[in-house]
């Protein structure tokens, strides 16, 4: 098919020469008959009729739109009826705005859309024809603005974009203005923008001029601004994994491109394209008429050989394209995954082609460097040289030079400094490929540790000076000890030794709890350092079970998926820990809040809907607090999430949630009649990971009341729960009243 559309489009180029030309040339299609040049002729013989439904625009001139008889009309909807014709499709079309019709097509309530930019965005939502347009994009202002003259200009602007067009996937990706807004079609856009409600709307150019015609909108212009990073290629798109029809409607663009159908309705719709470029015909047109009769003949002689050959040909070249399609969007997403394992790590890569003395980095080199791959010519190795501390530099000159020579690999840490002037340390190391004794290719890695070795750092120094304290108590005890031993008068200056120490204890203790305050932030550094890794193991798994499945037993499959399973259960644990540790560095700002509509609104955005539906919830008269407000509604989140999850397999699924005043303090319960607990291990539950329930009956972490216990004891309150096994539980905090 890619042969004929190339002989096809250069013989039509060439006028009467082409015209014979491809007559001979039809007869190397094996399973298609060209009758005319309306593409409506072909005999598709392939596979059976399929019927489809395709979602349309309403208002998208001048490629999707409603004629005035309400039919989806424009340039898109007559390209895909031309193609899915060609090749047997019939179709009915669906009317919807762009954000219903997209998200049709992704739960497979229609099966293909005929006009969709491709972008990074959507390339994981659907599967994409090959492209038939592209178009630029442009900024339209009313008249007379004279504050806007490129795009960094609308970065305070008001901007408007459709909700869910590659504009606004534009705008966002490119944070192109700090103030944007939807709409659901472009003609309401146009409409508020002629009104001066917005400043500017950003849209493909033809269809903003269209719009403003049609609408007689005389005071909206665009600014004819170039935006190459707006540049949209137009396919059909299809559900995420509908490969046959895809196929099928490549096919179709193929032919209709081919045989012409696609140029008329180009020009119907849009006008002209521009003339053709090559201007040798008048001077071979003689030698050319003579070429023709021979040609043939030629082909006429051979079309048995050829015909087969063709169609083997064809066959083969099809599943060649299908398979580097396939290899394509594997290396695309490998790379995505590569630049965000990189970006999380601080990670790059690095290398060195020998023979022709050049470098080529990784996207997370250049992050390192703190460099703009496009403008920074890498070139020979010692051009980086300035970002290296003089005394490493040597180090690593004469590292490489011995790797280039000898193929000597090494791993060396140094100190550095990126272009914006921040210093770092960091780890490289190099490798060698050696060909017949030869040296043709370095490579390696290159890894940021700055933070690593501060925490080694921190570490270590809050290791000597607690191991240096220790021993210094430990020799004065000591000695007061042989005082003590030497004579009975020593019980003298025992109580006034004993006071003293008692002092010198208590700034211990004042030592010791900043030391774990500081061992509650380290705590909260690793726990989050280590995320990156199980986000690893979590992504590459789900790569290997995507792109590998098929080759692992059914075992593998367990064994990967317990993998995954626990690698998710770490990271939520590790969220807990984070959480927890959070709480006693996070200060405080109380307020006096309503405690009823705190508890009201979390137990509506943790509860599911069948929840709602399931369970009674009953709020009694709850009053007022003092307290900080983001810890209290995660005190409700925890004890109402508490409570909907153990009562789920209860007979009587209901929640009281109320006070009452007890002295100068207000205690707050909320009572459920789920499973409960042996009241003999209550002073487990607000225990770090201690739990009364096993992960098969009830998932958990243990960490949720030990995060309640902390928040109330910040706010000098407490908390106890009261229960009996199978007969539900209460759960009881307290807090001081001051709003008398």
């Amino acid at each position: 098919m890619t042969d004929q559309i190339k002989l096809t489009t250069f013989f039509r180029k060439y006028g009467r020469l082409g015209y014979y030309v491809q007559l001979a040339a039809l007869f190397f299609l094996p399973f298609q008959e060209i009758r005319g040049q309306d593409g409506a002729a072909f005999n598709y013989k392939d596979s059976d009729t399929i019927s489809i439904d395709v979602g349309s625009e309403p208002e998208y001139p001048p490629f999707c739109f409603l004629d005035e008889f309400g039919n989806p009309d424009g340039f898109a909807v007559d390209v895909f009826k031309a193609a899915a014709r060609t090749v047997n499709i019939q179709f009915e079309f669906k009317v919807g705005v762009w954000g219903q019709i997209r998200e049709d097509l992704a739960l497979g309530k229609v099966d293909a859309l005929p006009f969709v930019g491709r972008t990074p965005e959507r390339e994981d939502q659907f599967d994409f024809t090959m492209s038939y347009l592209s178009l630029h994009g442009d900024i339209f202002v009313r008249k007379r603005t004279s504050d806007i003259k490129n795009l960094e200009d609308l970065i305070d602007k008001n901007i408007l974009v459709m909700k869910g067009d590659n504009a606004e996937e534009f705008v966002r990706r490119d944070q192109v203005s700090n103030y944007i807004f939807t709409t659901n079609t472009y003609q309401e856009a146009f409409e508020m923008l002629s009104h001066g409600q917005y400043d500017a709307v950003i849209t493909q150019r033809i269809t903003g001029i269209r719009l403003t015609e049609q609408l007689g909108i005389k005071n909206v212009v665009p600014l004819n601004i170039f935006m190459p990073e707006f540049r949209q290629d137009f396919c059909f798109a299809v559900q995420d994994g509908n490969h046959k029809l895809q196929a099928r409607l490549n096919e179709g663009l193929s032919v209709i491109i081919a045989n012409g159908t696609y140029e008329e309705i180009r020009n119907n719709w849009l006008g002209p394209g521009m003339g053709h470029e090559f201007r040798i015909w008048d001077v071979l047109k003689v030698s050319l008429y003579i070429l023709v009769p021979l040609v043939i003949i030629f082909l006429l002689v051979s079309i048995v050989i050829l015909r087969r050959l063709v169609r083997r040909r064809t066959n083969r070249l099809e599943l060649e394209i299908s398979g580097h399609k396939v290899t394509a969007e594997n290396l695309h997403k490998q790379k995505l995954l590569l630049n965000e394992m990189e970006r999380i790590s601080k990670t790059g890569g690095w290398e060195f082609d020998n023979n022709k003395k050049h470098f080529r980095w990784t996207e997370g080199t250049y992050e390192i460097y703190g460099l703009d791959k496009t403008t920074f010519d890498i070139g020979e190795y010692r051009h980086s040289k300035d970002f290296f501390h003089p005394d490493d530099l040597k180090i690593l000159e004469k590292s490489f030079d011995r790797l280039l020579e000898e193929g000597t690999s090494y791993e060396l840490e140094l100190r550095f400094t990126s272009v914006d002037k921040v210093s770092k340390l960091i780890m490289t190391n190099g490798f060698a490929e050696v060909h017949h004794g030869i040296v043709v290719r370095a490579y390696g890695n290159i890894m940021d540790i700055t933070e690593r070795k501060k925490n080694e750092k921190d570490l270590n120094r809050l290791k000597d000076h607690l191991e240096k304290e220790v021993n210094e108590r430990t020799i004065e005890l000591k000695e007061k000890i042989q005082k003590l031993d030497k004579s009975q008068q020593a019980m003298l200056y025992m109580v006034e030794d004993l006071n003293q120490l008692t002092s010198e204890l208590q700034d211990e203790r004042e030592k010791l709890v900043a030391a774990n305050r500081e061992l509650e932030a380290f705590t909260y550094s690793v726990s989050h350092d280590l995320r990156a890794p199980l986000r690893a193991i979590n992504g590459f798994s789900k790569f290997l079970h995507d792109d590998y499945g098929e080759l692992l037993d059914d075992e593998g499959i367990r064994l990967l998926t317990v993998i995954r399973d626990n690698a998710i259960k770490m990271d939520i644990l590790i969220t807990d820990l984070l959480n927890f540790s959070r709480i006693s560095r996070t200060g405080m700002k109380k307020m006096t809040i309503d405690m009823k509509s705190v508890a009201e609104s979390m137990y509506y955005e943790i509860a599911s809907d069948q929840q709602r539906e399931d369970f009674e919830l009953v709020l009694n008269e709850i009053p007022e607090a003092y307290c900080d407000n983001a810890l209290m509604k995660q005190v409700w989140q925890n004890l109402i999430g508490n409570a909907l999850k153990y009562s789920g397999r209860a007979e009587l699924k209901k929640l009281e949630i109320g006070a009452t005043l007890n002295g100068d303090e207000w205690v707050y319960y909320i009572r459920d009649h789920g499973a409960g607990f042996d009241p003999r291990f209550q002073d487990k539950l607000f225990t770090m990971f201690q739990r009364l329930h096993s992960d098969e009956e009830y998932e958990g972490t243990g960490v949720g009341l030990a995060i309640v216990q902390r928040i109330i004891q910040r706010h000098n309150g407490k908390i106890w729960a009261e229960s009996e096994p199978g007969n539900g539980a209460t759960f009881y905090f307290s807090l001081p009243n001051k709003l008398d």
